[in-house]
């Protein structure tokens, strides 16, 4: 079923919405999580939010903390939060392929995975807890109107949410004696979001001979947190894990959900229903104001609900440009080509799509005793001059020298909306990796896959640019996602550089004394001598997307310095589609403390 026969259902199902301004809305009927739309359905809430995951779950904890607020929560996955695919982190990625995983089709037959659950990816992903450089978020503010520069879209405006939504356990001894560190000021103990040291962490030489290794083979400095602004470095790193409830997975849901859904009765979440658009009506200003959502189960009827003050879109970075475009926001041309009305022509909806490649080296070794179950504790972050050594100065140049080519080559494949626009964003991006020392891969050093001694890598800033873009005004296909890995060469050099680190890593002391022969490529595939193109063969033909989208609905392109979508006065997008460009670190710490920013700035009335 499809919004142009929505007018031929019965009013029980689909009423017009109606924006009600002189009073505030009353509870809903139902509170807690739901999967009946009838609970939902005609009704009218404060602020609906679009996605149940990392975001979306902040978001709706913080804005329900108002019990005079009604908020409504559209998941279009299940409510999972005691699956032991979900719940067990030891047991990450076997979410992957099944329900409660989006599973998005991309270019080269690659997928992303993203969590279709209530707590999205920090339900379903490796629950690493780390944050990227200063200079990074630093740089937000760079995409942003000067009058929106004092809003706090960099480090510290950013770094108190952060810690606001975590509640950080400190290592203990024993921890202690086998890594684990940390800066206390680093981190918040009170937050709903458990980060911690295993109790099952690796107790055996291979973690600390990486950190070592690393160290004395390319100088990258050991730090005892990674959390504090410089990711520039080796570290032992926690995970999203609550240790007073046997190291389960603390996700959104379990976090913010969990501790309050029995008593919250202004804060209703609906799960397997989908948004399929959000309604509109123009203003006097000639802005669009949203005023509701249609949502449906896949071949059930649609409804509506009704949004009294906002609609806050948290789909993710590739759902949430997806339900634009299907909303009448996008690209105009490519929306009429569908036959899709233009609510508001904003191109940029969908385009700068920045994705990560992945792939592991792997030995086998010595049968040492790997002392624990993990996870995976111990990251290295090398900037170019690790990852390059002497001809780092080098290939510097040779990268400032190709921006503005590397730009009109985007833009002419349509992915970005214009050269001058990417070529100011690569001019940021290339600085950070210059003056700023910002790591362009990470090692991820991994315990028995893809062999005994591994180390899984990913090009963290990637100069290659995508897009989102829906094909069907079917709202349950999948949108069409082109990453275009590898399209820019230096993508693929900084991989091979990488690579033929990792395995210099792998074979040098201390870590070489738990080696005995490399397995994953192995040197049939892969020579001792490391010609490029055996590596760039081999990673061309065996990588995978990392599963870390973002930018496709970006701060100063398609959202104002309050997240407000361009041309409307109440529709926000609070998710990794707003980051601008890519930050050396993982998501989760990231996306929960945009969260709570969004959150105060909504509160306060911003």
């Amino acid at each position: 079923m499809f919004p142009f026969l929505l007018s031929l259902l019965p009013l029980s199902v689909v009423a017009r919405p109606e924006r009600l301004i002189s009073s505030r809305s009353a509870p809903p009927v139902t509170y807690g999580v739901s999967s009946d739309p009838t609970t939902a359905a005609n009704q009218t809430f404060d602020y609906i939010i679009i996605g149940g995951g990392t975001a979306g779950m902040t978001m709706a904890a913080r804005l329900s903390e108002d019990p005079n607020i009604s908020v409504l929560v559209v998941e279009a996955g299940g409510d999972d939060r005691m699956d032991p695919f979900v719940s067990d982190v030891y047991k990450f990625t076997a979410a992957y392929g099944t329900p409660m995983d989006w599973g998005w089709a991309t270019d080269q037959n690659r997928t992303i995975h993203g969590g279709r659950t209530l707590g999205g990816g920090s339900a379903i992903n490796g629950a690493t807890w780390t944050r990227g450089m200063k200079e990074q978020y630093d740089s937000w503010s760079k995409f942003l109107e000067p009058s929106e520069s004092d809003l706090g879209w960099n480090w510290d405006g950013l770094f108190p949410y952060m810690k606001k939504a975590e509640g950080f356990t400190r290592p203990n001894e024993n921890q202690r004696s086998i890594g684990a560190n940390d800066v206390p000021e680093y981190h918040g103990f009170t937050g709903p979001v458990q980060s911690t040291f295993s109790k099952k962490m690796y107790a055996g030489p291979q973690q600390p001979y990486f950190a070592q290794t690393v160290t004395s083979l390319t100088g990258l400095k050991l730090l005892p947190d990674i959390n504090g602004g410089d990711s520039h470095c080796v570290a032992f790193v926690p995970s999203s894990m609550d240790p007073r409830n046997g190291d389960s997975r603390s996700s959104a849901a379990v976090a913010y959900l969990s501790p309050v859904e029995k008593d919250r009765k202004n804060w209703l979440t609906l799960v397997n229903h989908q948004v399929t658009s959000i309604l509109f009506t123009p203003s006097n200003a000639g802005l669009q104001t949203a005023t509701g959502v249609y949502f449906a189960a896949e071949g059930g009827p649609y409804y509506t609900a009704n949004a009294r003050l906002e609609v806050i879109l948290s789909a993710g970075a590739i759902n949430s440009p997806a339900l634009l475009q299907h909303s009448g926001i996008g690209d105009a041309a490519h929306l009429s080509s569908l036959g899709i009305s233009t609510v508001i022509d904003l191109p940029a909806v969908g385009r700068n799509l920045q994705e990560q490649t992945v792939a592991s080296i792997g030995a086998n070794g010595t049968g040492f005793d790997v002392g624990g179950m993990g996870p995976t504790n111990v990251i290295a972050f090398p900037g170019l001059k690790e990852v390059f050594g002497d001809k780092a100065e080098k290939v510097g140049k040779e990268m400032l020298g190709n921006l503005t080519a590397w730009a009109r080559d985007m833009a002419a494949k349509g992915v970005v909306i214009s050269a001058e626009a990417l070529e100011k964003e690569y001019k940021v991006q290339a600085e950070l990796i210059l003056n700023s020392n910002a790591p362009i891969i990470e090692f991820l050093y991994n315990t028995g896959f893809p062999g005994d001694l591994s180390i899984v890598m990913w090009p963290l800033l990637p100069f290659s640019r995508g897009r989102v873009f829906i094909t069907s005004t079917d709202p349950f296909t999948r949108p069409q996602v082109d990453v275009n890995y590898y399209s820019i060469p230096f993508d693929l050099q900084v991989n091979v550089a990488g690579a033929t680190l990792a395995r210099k890593i792998l074979q040098s002391p201390p870590l070489s004394n738990l080696y005995v022969a490399e397995t994953v490529p192995g040197l049939n595939i892969v020579p001792a001598d490391d010609p490029f193109d055996a590596w760039a063969d081999w990673l061309k033909s065996t990588f995978g997307a990392n599963s870390h989208p973002m930018a496709t609905t970006a701060l100063g392109s398609v959202v104002d310095g309050r997240l407000r979508v361009r041309g409307t006065t109440n529709l926000r997008v609070v998710d990794a589609g707003i980051i601008p460009l890519q930050f050396s670190g993982h998501l989760q710490s990231t996306i929960y403390g945009l969260a709570e920013k969004a959150a105060d700035i909504i509160k306060r009335g911003l």
